[in-house]
């Protein structure tokens, strides 16, 4: 789920989105507790230690039944109350270790501000720094962790997380003496983690197998493709060197053949489908050529390719390829 407007926001209320594990609703910061400050760590750190999540501050709850809490009324926090720079300065002095890549967003509104916290998923277990103790959400609750939970999730950093930090297909070729232009494909893989990343596979899925286009790859890289059905296209990028914490390489770079004649059909309406595999987890992202646009999560993508119900049967794979060397 992401949340980057009031129409977003609306939409909670509308449809009266409840609090889950990921999701959490708060009319203010609290600050008539004087405990505020310590709440807030453990409210940001639990989320962290679980699987990451938004926090929406500045939006009233309502309790209903069976404990349900449903998003009722926006609720904007004056600005002198709480300011962007206080809000992640508080959160840096209070949480420890760091957690990286918070992403706060304020939303204006007539007599203060809307903020958005997206909390990512920690590589390590983050502790409140106020009290000493680990916190974690179950469900919609926050509990403190037992110590076979803390081990858990300090040992994420041995499954380092891999990200796909884009792609794109370039045209490289138009000769106006062939029949037909080209186009390169390359994906950008990033370890966001601390450790070193030795096994990782990335599929590229294409929605569209057409005889207006040829694929070629270069000698160096390691590939096989599926065909999954009339439609859909699978080809299989393997790992190619280790990737340390922080790094960024380029993986794909195979190339697309497609008739001139044909060239503005086969890009309309062309999905490139990716999913990222690593040592305990996957990443999957897919990118509209033709709208220069990225979606993010399988459900999402599942929808976008209209494939909700559908499975995948190989109809064809071929392990080797017509190779070109790389220029």
């Amino acid at each position: 789920m992401t949340i980057e407007s009031i129409a977003d926001i609306q939409f909670l209320i509308d449809n009266s989105v409840e609090e889950s594990t990921e999701l959490e609703y708060k009319r203010s910061f609290a600050k008539a507790n004087p405990k505020w400050k310590e709440e807030l760590a453990k409210d940001i750190s639990a989320m962290a230690n679980a699987n990451g999540g938004i926090f929406i501050y500045g939006l009233a709850e309502k309790n209903v039944s069976n404990g349900l809490s449903l998003p009722e009324l926006i609720t904007p926090i004056p600005s002198t109350e709480m300011t962007k720079d206080q809000l992640s300065q508080l959160l840096s002095s209070n949480i420890t270790p760091k957690i990286n890549n918070i992403e706060i967003s304020v939303l204006p509104q007539e007599g203060g501000n809307v903020f958005i916290l997206h909390v990512p998923k920690g590589i390590t277990a983050h502790q409140n720094k106020i009290n000493h103790l680990y916190y974690i959400r179950r469900n919609a609750t926050v509990e403190v962790m037992e110590d076979y939970e803390i081990r858990d999730v300090m040992n994420r950093q041995s499954n380092t997380p891999l990200e796909i930090d884009g792609c794109g297909l370039y045209k490289t070729k138009n000769d106006p003496y062939s029949n037909k232009v080209e186009y390169t494909f390359m994906a950008k893989i990033q370890n966001v983690g601390h450790s070193v990343c030795e096994v990782y596979k990335l599929n590229v899925y294409f929605n569209k197998i057409s005889l207006h286009c040829e694929f070629s790859f270069p000698s160096n890289e390691n590939f096989s493709y599926t065909a999954l059905d009339a439609e859909r296209l699978k080809i299989s990028c393997r790992y190619q060197e280790p990737i340390f914490g922080g790094e960024t390489l380029e993986m794909g770079h195979f190339v697309l053949h497609i008739d001139k004649d044909h060239e503005e059909e086969f890009l309309d309406g062309l999905i490139i489908d990716m999913i990222l595999f690593y040592p305990g987890g996957s990443c999957d992202v897919a990118f509209i050529p033709s709208e220069q646009r990225y979606v993010e999560g399988r459900d999402k993508i599942n929808t976008l390719l209209g494939r909700d119900k559908r499975i995948d049967y190989p109809i064809l794979e071929v392990d080797s390829f017509k190779k070109i060397e790389k220029n």
